[in-house]
């Protein structure tokens, strides 16, 4: 179907007020931000309430709301599953950890390791924390583009720099503060935008019974398009490659006191569990019986088809569809809704992408600031300084993710891909350092550590050749559906346990290994 220049003016007019509103925003707040302490942690007074705001708007982002419904969409009820890790996560992470991490007083990721495991975790964890934020700003940034690409008629990658653009210059001149001011306002409209496309989508095709008569036949059967391994290992990825991200650490720092910590980053987490899967299923099956969003898809499918063999470029009309999938949800909006409801919900879906994507990029910006220039580089740099640092990191990494986004459009597999590298390498030493932590076990830690990143990378770059070789493929074939983040969590853990055993009572004297017990008090 083809959509009137009426309404395109209209959900251009929402898109673009919207995006000046959050440059406002931005601006306002710069003038709050005196301190790199403003900058990074917002000063550490927000209370739970916005911390649930905040936490909530950062997790519903591109992969949430654009890659999981253009998932749905594309297999069924399995992809939704999988997304109620994320929850999970949050709650425990808001009753069990955010008190301890707050009570702290830390600023990064990388201050934790280093409290707890010395200075050589700590880089090793600095290293893993810029994978996963660049992977996941990059997933951000290809959610913004397909969002706007579908709204505007643009080109991806124009589209991708328009939101990227306004993302970046927010972030940059105001920092955390901004981020939350504009966290805030996203939480709001995306919950009920959300709210309001599944409500009606839910009504318009029968409920579940008439989205379960229309749907593609296995569209609510767990297993109709992938294993039951193959999703139970991706559950296990999610649920550990979501724990303890920089992400959620940090809205862990930013609260006024432990309490505000626990019941801001839980109740985000509860809130979520109840609302945003099922949402996601029904968006995602709605826009697979709707018969016009199926004839744009396929429309944008030729196009994509047609732009690579102009330029030269291999790709196969499944491959072309996939990409096409994830414009899923804009165009069910778009097809579906009122356009003055429709520039409503637009703006909601950008809401959900920007609150991740200034996220990230606030925590990489710190990370560059702290672990890098603070630490290495100017260790008795003014206040000002830092502030200039963390602005004009901001800035690069924004647009360095940016050219990410520009190679690897698919939201769901870049998220697959942080999490096959953080799971492994990052989630044990955490609990380790939370509930089970000794000096002496500081070796044993940063083996398992080096051993899970190790089998991850290994795992992912060979299981699918193993799978290839004859004997491999008759006695074991069903190891190929097992995620990377999951083989390489059991390869951790395991090396975990064999180091201690290992190493028993004794202790190194090397100061790589040395904790850092004066910076804060456990």
């Amino acid at each position: 179907m083809s959509f009137s220049m009426s309404d395109r003016i209209v959900e251009i007019g929402m898109l673009v007020g919207y995006l000046g509103l959050l440059l406002w925003i931005g601006i306002r707040t710069a003038r709050r931000v005196q301190t790199a302490s403003d900058f990074t942690v917002a000063g550490r007074s927000v209370p739970w309430v916005v911390v649930m705001a905040t936490t909530a708007a950062t997790m519903i982002g591109g992969g949430a709301s654009v890659g999981y419904v253009a998932q749905v969409h594309q297999i069924g009820i399995a992809a939704a599953v999988v997304t109620i890790a994320w929850h999970v996560q949050l709650v425990f992470t808001g009753l069990f950890v955010a008190p301890r991490l707050r009570g702290l007083n830390l600023v990064t990721v990388g201050d934790y390791f280093h409290l707890k495991f010395g200075p050589l975790a700590r880089e090793m964890a600095v290293f893993n924390c810029i994978i996963f934020l660049v992977g996941a700003l990059a997933a951000q940034m290809a959610a913004i583009g397909h969002v706007t690409h579908s709204i505007l008629g643009l080109d991806y990658a124009t589209a991708l720099w328009i939101g990227a653009v306004v993302t970046i210059i927010y972030s940059t001149i105001g920092g955390m503060r901004a981020v939350i001011a504009t966290d805030v306002l996203q939480f709001a409209i995306l919950v009920f935008g959300i709210g309001l496309a599944s409500a009606f989508a839910f009504y318009t095709t029968g409920g579940f019974s008439g989205l379960e008569t229309a749907a593609q036949a296995g569209q609510f059967e767990l297993t109709s398009h992938r294993s039951l391994l193959r999703t139970g290992s991706l559950f296990i990825a999610f649920l550990l490659g979501e724990t303890f991200v920089p992400p959620y650490a940090v809205r862990c720092f930013i609260a006024r006191d432990a309490q505000q910590a626990r019941w801001g980053v839980a109740g985000a987490g509860l809130f979520l569990l109840l609302f945003l899967p099922t949402a996601t299923l029904v968006l995602g099956t709605a826009a697979q019986v709707d018969p016009r969003v199926q004839q744009e898809l396929e429309r944008e499918t030729d196009e994509l088809l047609t732009q690579a063999q102009t330029n030269g470029v291999s790709l196969s009309r499944p491959e072309a569809r996939q990409q096409a999938n994830q414009s899923a949800l804009p165009t069910l909006v778009r097809t579906t809704l009122h356009p003055l409801f429709a520039g409503l919900l637009i703006a909601a879906i950008i809401a959900a992408v920007m609150s991740s994507a200034d996220s990230c990029l606030s925590c990489l910006a710190t990370v560059m600031m702290e672990d890098y220039y603070r630490r290495h580089l100017a260790p008795q740099a003014t206040d000002p300084a830092c502030l200039r640092v963390a602005r004009m990191t901001t800035l690069i990494c924004g647009f360095a993710a940016a050219i990410c986004a520009w190679y690897f459009s698919n939201i769901a597999s870049i998220l697959e891909f942080v999490y096959d590298f953080w799971a492994p390498t990052m989630v044990l030493p955490f609990a380790v350092g939370l509930f089970w932590y000794h000096p002496r076990r500081v070796p044993a830690v940063i083996v398992a550590m080096a051993t899970g990143f190790l089998t991850a990378l290994g795992w992912r770059m060979g299981s699918q050749a193993f799978a290839q070789v004859n004997w491999f493929k008759i006695r074991l074939e069903w190891t190929a559906d097992l995620s990377p983040a999951v083989v390489g969590f059991v390869a951790c853990l395991t090396a975990y346990f064999v180091a201690v055993l290992v190493t028993g009572n004794n202790s190194t004297g090397t100061r790589w290994f040395q904790p850092d017990n004066t910076s804060a008090s456990t």
